[in-house]
């Protein structure tokens, strides 16, 4: 029998600052990254030096984030076998799953957004049952308490209030400070109503018994991280103890006080030596502490034993010319070890949206002339976008020139739910032709939409709220009684009628109510306003229909946002002229999927393109308040680090594309 031939791995060919990790002595090592230094590339020659030359047997790779993962792998692949039984990599969320079901705990997943977001009614609807029965017996409730009960729900606020209180251990700061809860929320600027609901919330979610029932992302680094809060200073955890003989950890940038705290009894817990790296210009998620610009310190002062601090700012990624560019306007700085590497960065001016279009497709025409790379890929411009919104003209105007474009880490604009279901009201109207077709992904992005905008969860048994448990029957019965969009819309795609009336009670109902009061107003519009669609996508109803949503100030900036655009690209066309193009536009992507070909450009989110690389990247809408945005100081950091993510990605060619009112350089910024 022949034997397969024996996989070859890479040479290890570290530079002087990779050897420097290779060979560090101390029992904790922290590396400051900058981009494109080869941080994961050095973890992971680390653990294969650990294995391989100094007999390691048990070795832990942790990162972030599930793209934490995937690159890990990626780069372990290039030095030892994927499946290599010495080397086990997951992300702190996973770890402490493990964790708990060692304890003998059942962890069931919750990570459906319905079912969360009717469970988070249920905790509203049991605080609101709590806070009136207090207020039958006399108590006297906090203003910002029967504010806060005044409100419609936010349930995204409440996410995001959620996530951060629980990385930041939020409970263990109040107990700290002693003021009480309400007191700390004033002092801090946080929602007390926001903290009574997650108190809430919580409460059901363990139940009277104070055991977890349901796991959100997140809530695994959650629940350890309290079991390690109850123990003394200094006492030993034993689920973390000898388990490992090297713990190395990626994306140390994005760690929050949670997940710290796994961290620190990890590497106290004699798991042998910790290599952790990060760099700290990357942090663009909400919630972790390097957010505020002192990330490294903060993991230094919180390890057991003072780590090595080394540093890797030697860049493989790009060379002379994008290191010239970005370290002024970063305050960084990058080396190059190749400085004869081919690099150019551009930095444009544009003065107005449009100008800036017209100029992105000249970029792409240039890109488009430079001959393939040596894989034979044909070449491909990479546009990274601060905001969806930014996508919409920028794919219009792309498509009607014949440019065959992708998009990653966002949808396709007409297939976003709060465009797609502007969409549907023009395609509903009576002014407008029944030649008219709306595809069915469209249409039933539409209905995401209508679903997402206008309906209400079911309502629980207040008895088993009262008795500290969620209806979970309530949830199951909702949840299957949900609508498949997708077999709607094709009941619904030629049936203009039947499709009016859906939008207009979100059921086949004939009895049900009407779902909206602006959207009825809206589809008794006489056939004239079909006249102009861009004025239209400005109505005074449609504004109202989205204001009156159950949803977040953000995400209510973000429909408003998607309405400008759209009423930008469709100004002066007609409803049927409007949807018309749109029908071609799509017909033609639809077309080109079909025959495999690779879009010669590709719109990525800042979120999406964090972690790789791409020979031509262009940075387009770069304007103070806009990219980065305004924000308040606490954020402001990682909105620089957001334009230092979508500028660190470029290999060959960068263009930065700034508006000449605004511009955000000289930097740094």
């Amino acid at each position: 029998m022949v034997q397969p031939p024996a996989p070859v791995f890479q040479k290890r060919r570290p530079n002087d600052e990779q050897k420097a990790v290779l060979n560090a002595t101390a029992k904790a090592v922290l590396i400051s990254a900058l981009a494109g230094t080869g941080k994961t590339t050095t973890l992971a020659t680390k653990a294969a030096d650990l294995v391989q030359m100094r007999g390691a047997r048990r070795v832990l790779m942790l990162a972030y984030s599930d793209a934490g993962l995937a690159a890990i792998r990626d780069r372990l692949a290039r030095f030892m076998p994927a499946d290599a039984r010495e080397v086990q990599i997951m992300t702190v969320d996973q770890l402490c799953e493990g964790l708990l079901r060692a304890q003998g705990l059942a962890v069931q997943r919750l990570a459906e957004p319905l079912e969360r977001n009717l469970l988070i009614r249920q905790a509203h609807a049991a605080l609101r049952q709590e806070l009136q029965r207090e207020q039958r017996l006399g108590a006297d409730l906090p203003a910002e308490a029967a504010d806060f009960m005044a409100r419609e729900l936010d349930v995204q606020a409440f996410t995001g209030f959620e996530a951060l209180a629980k990385q930041r251990l939020l409970q263990r700061e109040i107990a700290r400070e002693g003021l009480g809860a309400a007191a700390y929320c004033r002092d801090n600027a946080l929602d007390y109503g926001l903290y009574l609901l997650l108190r809430q919330y919580e409460r059901l979610r363990r139940g009277p018994d104070d055991e977890p029932r349901l796991y959100a992302p997140g809530d695994c680094t959650y629940e350890i991280a309290l079991q390690l809060c109850e123990l003394d200073f200094g006492a030993a955890y034993a689920p973390l103890q000898g388990r490992y003989d090297a713990v190395l950890f990626d994306e140390l940038q994005d760690l929050d006080e949670a997940a710290l705290l796994v961290l620190r009894h990890l590497v106290a817990g004699g798991n042998g030596v910790f290599v952790g790296a990060g760099d700290f210009n990357q942090h663009i998620l909400p919630g972790a502490f390097s957010v505020f610009g002192h990330g490294l310190e903060r993991i230094r002062q919180a390890l057991p034993e003072a780590p090595e601090v080394l540093a890797l700012d030697t860049t493989y990624r790009f060379g002379t010319a994008i290191c010239e560019g970005l370290n002024p306007l970063f305050g960084v700085e990058f080396g190059t070890h190749y400085p004869t590497k081919p690099a150019r960065f551009e930095r444009l001016a544009y003065d107005s949206d449009e100008d800036c279009a017209r100029q992105l497709l000249e970029i792409h025409q240039a890109v488009l002339r430079e001959p393939p790379a040596a894989s034979g890929a044909a070449p491909c411009l990479s546009v990274v976008l601060r905001s969806p919104e930014d996508s919409v003209l920028l794919e219009w105007r792309f498509a009607h020139e014949g440019v065959h474009y992708a998009c990653l880490g966002l949808k396709r604009f007409y297939q976003r739910r709060e465009i797609a279901l502007v969409l549907a009201l023009l395609r509903a109207l009576p002014g407008c032709s029944s030649q008219v077709r709306l595809t069915q992904g469209i249409l039933s992005s539409a209905l995401e939409g209508l679903l997402r905008y206008v309906r209400r969860g079911s309502q629980p048994d207040t008895d088993l709220l009262a008795n500290g448990f969620f209806d979970l029957q309530a949830l199951a019965q909702h949840s299957t009684a949900e609508v498949d969009t997708r077999a709607v819309a094709a009941e619904l795609i030629h049936q203009p009628d039947r499709m009016r009336d859906f939008l207009l009670r979100a059921s086949f109902d004939p009895n049900a109510p009407v779902v909206s009061a602006a959207c009825e107003a809206w589809l008794a519009l006489p056939p004239e306003a079909c006249a102009d669609a861009g004025r239209l996508c400005r109505h005074p109803l449609l504004q109202r229909f989205f204001a009156e949503a159950p949803i977040s100030a953000e995400e209510l900036r973000q429909c408003m946002d998607s309405l400008q655009a759209l009423s930008r690209i469709c100004a002066g066309l007609s409803v049927d002229e409007f949807l018309g193009r749109l029908t071609l536009m799509v017909q033609s992507s639809i077309r080109q999927h079909g025959r495999r070909e690779a879009p010669s450009l590709q719109l990525l989110t800042v979120e999406r393109c964090k972690g790789h690389e791409y020979e031509n990247v262009a940075v387009p809408l770069v304007e103070r308040g806009r990219f980065p945005r305004a924000a308040a100081p606490q954020e402001a950091y990682r909105e620089r680090n957001m334009l230092y993510v979508a500028l660190t990605r470029a290999t060959k060619r960068l263009w930065l594309l700034e508006g000449s009112e605004r511009p955000v350089s000289p930097g740094p910024v």
